[in-house]
């Protein structure tokens, strides 16, 4: 077995010496994993929202919302015409995985060329960390949802991963570490030098997505302190400290010595220059294409029209942004997210990959090039810097996608650190002697970090992150069709741009549209309120949503759920839909009608229920719906739905009236029977309405959630909270009896632990209220989870069962607030159709829809 391996051209049973070709083989075939599981998860259909507009504006070479996006539209348009099998949603989701892979091995050639060019090193060992890098960063689940579907963040990411790339082979070159200066400008004249690519890679990234400009400050940086350094050691002079107290010189001599330095590179820089414009040239995609494009704006052939477009304008300029005092908490955030990403030691090994190349060593050979090393972890980290300072300041949809950049650079420290914690194991003192360990120690010091790395990643993330049998979007078109087609309704159907999308595939790129006489599509723009596109197309024919909007309800429709659509209805309308079944029972308010979508559920699943209702002679109690399954009551409340004295007398109200099973339901058939309510005089109204049975699959490995102080819809939960600030004293944990003294003006700062306990249907909200004892919110905080970076749903479900996040919120108390006792609540609700998730009790039943954390005494 040993010479077998020897011939192999392995030497040793430890970490030894391998020959160059099966170096490249073996990493090329560990590399293949990365492919490999993008592939298996990819999504293989039409994906809501912008996934599927990247996808047609692709293929119909248009022009997608700002800021356009040229890069992936030339790409995609590539990809769907040059890969001969595959749907086109197929082909475009393969862009990003190549994308994400792409990355993946800049971020293996990053490492493995810092690691090579340094002290010395096995080159077993050498590769095996770069792999380990590139695996680490492949697999983090945010990185890993966005390889699997069609979105321009992951090519941001690549872009990112390809400068930093670029320049470390750049600076290791230039500062004389293999030996030749310039590597790359001599030989050819037309051979680019790895600046020359990173100048063009950077010029293409700024066609693609402005967010990419945010490295350029730490990439000029590095490249002056490299030519300085060049400089120094060709001439000599290495005095560029400041004097003390000449504040002239300090100021004149940096000048100075920057215009020489750039005199000095004009005619790198001229190049530079010319493999910058070369990448920006896919701009002139716009003005090109503009006039005559068949989907996007027309006016981009202008220079008003085209910085209006590629700058956001409009958009940009009105972000909202976190302030400087909220920072605290944004980098909970941030670790929050991160954690998600990593595991703890593969975190410890990015820092440790920051800070060990500054730590002073013996005297010895280990660091010849320490510098070098030096000055390419400074890059990375003012690269990290940059974009996390404006990411996660940013108050936005899903700082998920633009923070795939920052997550990248640590996987890529996580490589470098574990190569600084092999060093310190293999040092050598000033004679050469070795002081370290055995290489097989070393192998297992690589194994173990390997196992708490891109292995655990895999195991956590694999079963869980795949997009394979997503098809909502295919769904939605294919209902379309199916409810409409024939009916000679003259409907509208009025679509939120999740929805619109693929209808527009669709009609550009299938060549199908609905016919008019049936229904009419119709995209509801943010310019103008949902409540005027009804009254505007209502006259013409029956209007249609693509999902419940409330604010449409407080105008004074109704909406009833009409498959997956939500119908508009004028008050009074008294007919049953003719989907439902019909019965009667009741009698101050009556059930009339019910629909199951289906019967046949999983344990956990969120199960639809339409019940139609009326009350013949009108009423002023407030009555609600009480449903049992089993052993299970299921109370519903009156928020999300319109409550009983605000119906006319006869109407009939039709409602969906939704409830989670428990995770751990088992197998079985449970009869499902309808009771009323009064809440108005606190009496149950007995009406025993038998609505059939439900044939629940149970499940082999259910979620436990008895550690939660809440369990919203089975879907969230809420794992602890805890209060602390300015006059609170010690800190609390909720729920907390003994109450918090404040005073008017103090901030309360809450921390908030979430665990996902399923995939969740949409955007969730979060609700954080101070209230005073008549239940009237006082401070409303409601925001998109961890502050918008982590939606729970966008385009697809993001929050994946068993992760755990922390979020914080700095709720103030009013400085003009009465004395008296107020309590904190929280909650959830979905944020489109702005209903309440309700709370689950341990058996399964509902508990109402809001948790009390605790009470809060504001002092005079």
């Amino acid at each position: 077995m040993k010479r077998y391996f020897e011939r192999l051209g392995i030497r040793g049973w430890g970490l030894g010496t391998w020959t160059p070709s099966l170096q490249s083989l073996v990493s090329s075939l560990f590399l293949m994993i990365i492919p490999i599981l993008y592939i298996a998860t990819l999504a293989q259909l039409l994906i809501l929202g912008d996934p599927t507009e990247y996808t047609f504006i692709a293929n119909i070479l248009g022009i997608a919302h700002p800021p356009g996006y040229a890069f992936i539209t030339l790409l995609g348009k590539l990809f769907q015409t040059l890969i001969p099998f595959g749907d086109i949603p197929w082909r475009m989701h393969l862009l990003s995985a190549a994308s994400a892979t792409l990355a993946t091995l800049f971020v293996y050639g990053t490492v493995k060329t810092v690691i090579s060019l340094q002290s010395p090193i096995s080159n077993l060992q050498s590769p095996i960390i770069a792999l380990f890098a590139a695996l680490t960063v492949g697999t983090a689940v945010n990185f890993w949802q966005h390889a699997i579907h069609a979105n321009p963040h992951i090519i941001t990411a690549t872009f990112l991963a390809a400068n930093l790339y670029f320049l470390t082979k750049w600076a290791l070159g230039e500062e004389g570490v293999k030996g030749r200066k310039g590597e790359g400008e001599t030989g050819c004249p037309f051979t680019p030098s790895p600046l020359h690519l990173f100048a063009f890679s950077a010029g293409l990234g700024v066609t693609h997505h402005p967010l990419t400009v945010f490295g350029f400050p730490a990439y000029v940086w590095f490249i002056l302190s490299v030519w300085r350094r060049q400089e120094s050691v060709e001439t000599g002079d290495r005095d560029w400290r400041l004097a003390i107290g000449d504040w002239r010189n300090n100021l004149q001599s940096p000048i100075s010595n920057l215009i020489r330095l750039l005199r000095r590179n004009a005619h790198t820089l001229l190049k530079m220059a010319g493999f910058a414009l070369l990448g920006l040239s896919v701009w002139l995609y716009y003005p090109l294409r503009s006039p005559h494009v068949p989907f996007g704006p027309t006016s981009m052939n202008t220079l008003n029209g085209f910085l209006d477009h590629v700058l956001a304008r409009g958009l940009s300029e009105s972000l909202p942004y976190f302030s400087l005092a909220e920072q605290g908490d944004r980098l909970i955030v941030f670790g929050s997210i991160l954690r998600l990403q990593y595991s703890l030691p593969v975190i410890l090994l990015a820092i440790w990959g920051i800070i060990w190349p500054f730590i002073p060593f013996t005297p010895s050979p280990l660091h010849p090039f320490a510098p070098s090393l030096r000055r390419l972890v400074t890059l990375y980290a003012l690269t990290f810097a940059s974009f996390y300072a404006f990411v996660i300041s940013l108050r936005a949809q899903d700082i998920m996608a633009y923070i795939l950049g920052p997550v990248l650079i640590v996987g890529l420290l996580a490589g470098i650190g574990l190569y600084g914690v092999l060093q310190m194991f293999n040092r050598k003192d000033a004679k050469g002697a070795k002081q370290g360990i055995s290489s097989r120690f070393c192998g297992l010091i690589l194994l173990v970090f390997f196992a708490l790395g891109p292995v655990l990643q895999i195991v956590r993330n694999a079963p869980l992150v795949s997009l394979r049998d997503y098809d909502e979007g295919v769904v939605y078109v294919d209902a379309v069709f199916d409810q409409f087609s024939g009916s000679g309704a003259g409907a509208a159907l009025l679509n939120d741009w999740e929805h619109m999308t693929p209808l527009w595939y669709a009609q550009f790129v299938e060549k199908r549209w609905p016919d008019p006489a049936d229904v009419r599509p119709e995209f509801v723009s943010a310019a103008k309120p949902w409540v005027e596109f009804v009254f505007d197309y209502l006259p013409g024919g029956p209007v249609y949503l693509s999902n419940y909007r409330r604010d449409v309800v407080d105008a004074g429709f109704r909406l009833r759920p009409s498959g997956p659509f939500y119908q508009v209805v004028d008050p009074g309308d008294a007919s049953i839909p003719p989907a439902l079944t019909p019965v009667s029972a009741g009698d101050v308010v009556e059930v009339v009608g019910f629909g199951w979508e289906e019967t046949a559920v999983t344990a956990g699943d969120y199960v639809p229920l339409t019940l139609a209702l009326r009350t013949p002679t009108g009423t002023t109690d407030f009555y609600v719906p009480v449903l049992r399954l089993g052993g299970m009551t299921f109370p519903f409340t009156t928020d999300s739905h319109l409550t009983t004295p605000n119906w006319q007398p006869g109407e009939v109200i039709v409602e969906r009236f939704d409830f989670a099973l428990p995770h751990d339901l088992a197998d079985g058939r449970y009869p499902v029977t309808l009771n009323l309510k009064n809440l108005s005089a606190d009496e149950d109204v007995p009406l025993n309405l038998n609505l059939g049975q439900l044939t629940v699959t149970g499940l082999d490995d259910p979620i436990a959630t008895d550690n939660l102080l809440a369990n919203f819809r089975q879907r969230v939960g809420l794992v602890s909270a805890t209060a602390r600030g300015n006059g609170l004293g010690r800190r609390r944990s909720a729920p907390w009896s003994d109450p918090i003294a404040a005073r008017p003006g103090d901030t309360i700062h809450l921390t908030l632990k979430w665990q996902a306990l399923d995939y969740a249907e949409e955007s969730y909200t979060i609700l954080i209220h101070l209230i005073d004892p008549a239940n009237r919110p006082i401070v409303a905080l409601d925001y998109t989870p961890l502050g918008g970076a982590m939606p729970t749903h966008l385009w697809f479900p993001k929050w994946l069962p068993g992760q755990r996040m922390l979020d914080p919120y700095r709720l103030q108390i009013p400085p003009d607030l009465s004395p008296g006792t107020y309590l904190i609540e929280v909650g959830l609700y979905e944020m489109v159709g702005r209903r309440r998730l309700h709370i689950a009790a341990a058996d399964g039943s509902l508990v109402g829809d809001r948790y009390i954390l605790g009470s809060v005494v504001v002092a005079p």
